[in-house]
């Protein structure tokens, strides 16, 4: 993990208060959720420790040619340096792997990749697939540090207190940038992860506690935990892998089209994605779940419709969504009874079927 003790201190001294998330110990929330959430949403900007998240770096003649035949998306896409994607790996049936924000820096790819997981099997998957090529593996988890500022005025202000070599406005979701700030190098990507402005710094693990106080020092970040990024992102409808996406999902149900490229030939799992798309709908997809006020519902509880002899889906993940002032869910539905606007039951309440990402484009001429 690239958190160290003086970073931790600095979280600390903020309110800190601890959970454990895929075995990574993260900042549940500083005191005061309501506050951090309105500081992203309401205009200010937010500041998140991401330390814990895996990071893969890939270089050699052949990286790219060889990770092109192991992941969904078109890696040819990525000709400039600073360019960037989402990927995911699918083993043999389609099933997931993993998801990992892919940025071309120079000489090398930089995977970006959720807590755990190349130790959960996907640094072995790749490892067990290098026969001749000439690619080096580098697991830079412990040796980078990540912190995310999320909000309207996120580009605006990593360019004024940053010296970077692309403009942080002309960045398209994924790309990203290297530069300073202040003595420490960075490197900036812009990622969709509640669904506004947000883009994530890496930096070396033992200057992200310098880092932290430079952003600090600004006086316009307001420290924000894993609990409330967690109600950003479900409104935001943005899937998380080992949340909503798990090596049971293939990623046409999560609405990870953008993920997968149709047309650039053969890769591992390549047959069951491409025989999915031919045949139109998958037999589920994931959808928001709108409820008429009362606690968020459980996660894994069942989706019903009135007249079907069994559950038609599963919740993966709830919260209360102060953008609607209700509760949401992101659920797995089946085909038939996942139709914008049908009508379902979870723990014997009424929900509406809704698309990902609905209660941010339901409201945002309203805010």
């Amino acid at each position: 993990m690239g958190r160290t003790e003086t970073l931790k201190s600095r979280l600390d001294a903020k309110g800190a208060k601890w959970m454990t998330w895929r075995d990574r110990e993260v900042v549940a929330d500083f005191g005061d959720p309501a506050r951090e959430y309105e500081a992203v949403r309401g205009g200010g900007l937010g500041l998140v420790d991401r330390s814990g998240r895996d990071t893969l770096v890939l270089a050699g003649e052949d990286a790219v040619s060889w990770l092109q035949g192991l992941v969904t998306s078109d890696l040819r896409e990525l000709v400039r340096e600073g360019s960037g994607q989402l990927t995911s790996a699918v083993n043999l049936v389609g099933r997931l792997i993993a998801e990992a924000r892919v940025l071309h820096m120079p000489e090398m790819l930089v995977l970006d990749l959720e807590p755990g997981v190349l130790a959960d099997g996907f640094l072995s998957h790749l490892k067990r697939h290098l026969i001749t090529e000439d690619v080096q593996i580098l697991d830079r988890s412990a040796q980078t540090s990540r912190l995310g500022i999320f909000g309207e005025r996120a580009a605006a202000f990593l360019q004024k207190h940053c010296t970077l070599a692309h403009p942080m406005g002309s960045r398209a979701m994924f790309e990203g940038t290297w530069g300073s700030l202040g003595d420490h190098d960075i490197v900036v990507q812009r990622v969709p992860t509640t669904g506004g402005p947000g883009y994530e710094i890496a930096c070396a693990t033992e200057e992200v506690a310098d880092i932290w106080d430079l952003l600090m020092a600004t006086a316009e970040l307001t420290p924000v935990g894993f609990e409330t990024l967690e109600t950003l992102r479900i409104e935001a409808g943005i899937p998380r892998f080992g949340v909503e996406l798990t090596e049971e999902r293939i990623p046409l149900e999560a609405n990870l089209d953008h993920a997968i490229s149709f047309t650039k030939g053969c890769y591992l799992g390549q047959e069951i994605i491409a025989r999915l798309d031919t045949r139109g709908t998958p037999a589920r997809l994931l959808r928001t779940l709108v409820f008429e006020g009362g606690a968020a519902p459980e996660v894994g509880a069942e989706v019903e419709v009135e007249g079907a002899k069994n559950a038609v889906g599963e919740v993966v993940s709830s919260v209360w969504s102060p953008r609607l002032n209700t509760s949401i869910a992101l659920a797995y539905i089946k085909r038939k009874y996942n139709e914008i606007g049908d009508e379902v039951r979870v723990e014997t309440r009424k929900a509406i079927v809704q698309p990902l990402g609905y209660p941010l484009d339901s409201t945002r001429d309203s805010v």
